[in-house]
């Protein structure tokens, strides 16, 4: 009798479970979207002026363009790319373009130590970073170089006063983000800078995702709401896909906030991998475009920016370097200790008008100039002067001549404006079309710009395929999702199958062992049915399904640098120190969560299906077994290297571990 009431237990221990693991769900991410007593408050569109009255010409008016550059990863080991090709931006694409301000959007460091296993703030590498700017004059303007901290400039980072905050004392900003206004005679520009990093930084591998709390949200509103501006760009080291944004204290999400922005431009994914990441922008449904940049570490690009007549416009510029990525540092020029000589530069072309309708907001953007514009304007960025210009309308050479309308490069605001005449007319048609400007300048470089136009105002698709729908995720919601369709569905099944199996074991397919041939699905459920059948290995699953989401996985020395308070508990939840119980909704533990339950529950469940009842195949896929038993081990013994020796021996991981290969390699099961 107590043997058939044991399973029947299990249901109200599971839903106890599930109770307890919702409670410390919340608890964990109450930072971030604490209680919500009140109810969020619709914003009202502010109606900015937008100067309609206003022709797009040929004069050098209503322009202004700015850079952005991205995870410079300047390291003190990795020697390919990286600060060789930061130093070549500032020596030779910083005097070319001569923006008005340049936006770094994080990872000034790389922060990884030779063997790559652990990983902290080294000074010589903020150093170089600080020598590089001091070398290319880049200090002595004010007002000009504004960076921000990516999650590997607060690896192993107690809190911001830590003194491993080496971002404190040698960036330009020194600050948690930043915030200014660019005031022009033709408008004002907001540019927002939110430093979402851990508050306390983990040291890699669990430092990859940002979150916005609940205070944060709250300033992020109050600067969002607080003055009106042509164009507010938002800036965060981590695109929206990676950040966990929160609720503002009356509760409105970023969804809310992000009808006050035009653009969000964001770094940190480094194209990703595979060609994945080529295209990793995104109109989103507020109507507000979401930019990332390409890393300057590996894939060595920047950007260009230009607002003209409240049109925001954008080209991304790879370094032309003898190969990508340098593989040594370059030696530096006369006169500097790392800066090294200027590269020759081909013509850099930015269009401006018309603009690449795939990048249009129209409920941003005054979009109808572009069908009342006279003239083609763009902006050419060149070493030496320009000897030819060529535009093409559809494949069709345009007839009319190219201008110069720009000023000295000497002159405090450099515009390189060129313009032709155009008539727009031609091409509302309501259709896409094509605009192709090539430059040549007197030293023979040739530059060429494409884009496809609309002057109807309306959108083209960006056509970013698997870029933008990864663009379009929220990938901690995802993680989160896949853990809990996998466990809750791993669990009820097999909780169902032990029912079974114990209150009809007659069942034909649990009775007929040694039957000759079935289905698919027959030998699947006769496998599961005798898996089930062994009580120490159901039960060790079984509890080790609720202990994951009801435990801590394990205990580690999370922040290395922090004797005292960087212990803690990793939960599939987040990470809770023990200095006053303090927790970091961190997505990156639903990865690690999501990669465990892969790899140690649901193959190794599969593995032990396909072995049991069969000797035949228990012997071919053994190995298999061992390999999989050897590498999660391997896992472990990893992460115990980077955040103690407790993270092997207080975590419920390595019970499991130890059990399975114990039960499934060593023993074996009785068929």
């Amino acid at each position: 009798m107590q043997r058939s009431l044991l399973p029947f237990i299990l249901v109200p221990l599971t839903l106890l479970s599930w109770l307890r693991a919702y409670i410390i769900y919340h608890e964990a991410v109450s930072s971030l979207y604490g209680v919500q007593i009140t109810t969020p408050s619709k914003n009202v569109s502010v109606d900015l002026p937008k100067f309609d009255n206003l022709t797009i010409g040929d004069r050098r008016e209503n322009i202004l363009y700015f850079m952005q550059v991205s995870d410079l990863h300047i390291s003190k080991y990795y020697k390919p790319g990286g600060a060789s090709h930061f130093l070549y931006f500032l020596s030779t694409a910083l005097p070319v373009v001569s923006p008005s301000f340049v936006l770094v959007t994080g990872d000034l460091t790389d922060g990884k130590e030779q063997y790559y296993g652990r990983s902290n703030q080294i000074i010589d590498e903020w150093l170089t970073y600080q020598t590089a700017l001091q070398e290319s004059g880049v200090l002595d303007r004010p007002n000009f170089w504004y960076d921000m901290r990516g999650n590997h400039d607060c690896f192993d980072m107690s809190s911001w006063n830590s003194e491993q905050n080496l971002y404190r004392q040698y960036s330009v900003v020194k600050k948690r983000g930043f915030d200014f206004m660019v005031e022009k005679t033709f408008g004002r520009y907001r540019f927002i800078g939110i430093d979402a990093c851990p508050k306390s930084g983990p040291s890699r591998p669990y430092n990859f995702f940002g979150y916005y709390e609940i205070n944060d949200m709250d300033r992020l509103s109050e600067k969002l709401l607080d003055e009106s501006s042509n164009h507010t760009f938002l800036l965060a080291h981590y695109p929206k896909a990676t950040l966990l944004f929160g609720k503002t204290s009356k509760g409105e999400a970023f969804e809310d906030l992000s009808e006050h922005i035009s653009v969000y431009m964001c770094g940190h994914l480094h194209k990703l991998a595979l060609g994945l990441g080529d295209h990793l922008q995104i109109y989103r449904p507020t109507n507000y475009l979401e930019l990332e940049l390409g890393d300057m570490k590996v894939n060595a690009v920047y950007r260009i920016l230009a607002i003209d007549h409240d049109l925001v416009s954008y080209i991304d510029v790879q370094l032309p370097l003898p190969e990508i990525p340098l593989k040594n540092p370059p030696p530096p020029a006369d006169g500097f200790s790392i800066l090294p000589e200027k590269l020759p530069y081909p013509p850099i072309i930015l269009i401006t008008n018309p603009k690449g309708s795939a990048y249009t907001m129209k409920y941003r953007e005054p979009v109808q100039r572009i069908k009342y514009s006279t003239h083609i304007r763009m902006l050419i960025f060149s070493d030496h002067d320009i000897d030819t210009i060529s535009i093409f309308l559809d494949g069709k050479l345009h007839d009319q001549d190219v201008y110069y309308k720009g000023n000295s490069r000497n002159d405090k605001e450099y515009i390189p404006l060129w313009t032709s005449q155009w008539s727009p007319s031609n091409f509302d048609d309501g259709k896409n079309h094509v605009i192709v400007v090539k430059a040549r300048d007197i030293s023979g470089q040739v530059g060429e710009s494409k884009l496809i136009f609309r002057v109807d105002g309306e959108r083209s698709s960006m056509n970013g395929g698997i870029s933008e729908f990864l663009m379009g995720l929220d990938w901690a919601a995802v993680g989160q999702s896949l853990f809990f369709i996998a466990h809750v569905t791993l669990t009820i099944y097999l909780l169902a199958a032990k029912l079974y199996v114990t209150y009809y074991p007659n069942h034909p397919l649990i009775v007929s062992f040694h039957a000759s041939k079935k289905t698919i699905p027959q030998s699947f459920f006769r496998k599961t049915f005798l898996l089930v059948s062994q009580p120490i290995f159901f039960y060790t699953l079984y509890f080790y399904l609720l202990a994951i989401i009801t435990m801590p996985l394990f205990i580690g020395h999370m922040i290395p640098s922090s004797p005292q308070g960087g212990y803690g508990l990793f939960w599939i939840y987040g990470i809770q120190f023990f200095q006053n119980l303090r927790w970091l909704p961190l997505a990156d533990t639903w990865r690690h969560a999501v990669i465990d339950f892969v790899f140690s529950i649901a193959i190794v469940v599969i593995w032990f299906l396909v072995i049991t009842g069969d000797r035949r195949w228990r012997t071919k896929w053994l190995l298999w077994g061992v390999i999989l038993w050897l590498w999660r081990g391997s896992e472990l013994y990893k992460l115990s290297q980077v955040y103690g020796h407790f993270v092997f021996w207080a975590n419920v991981q390595t019970f499991w571990w130890l059990f399975w290969g114990w039960y499934g390699i060593s023993k074996g099961i009785v068929s």
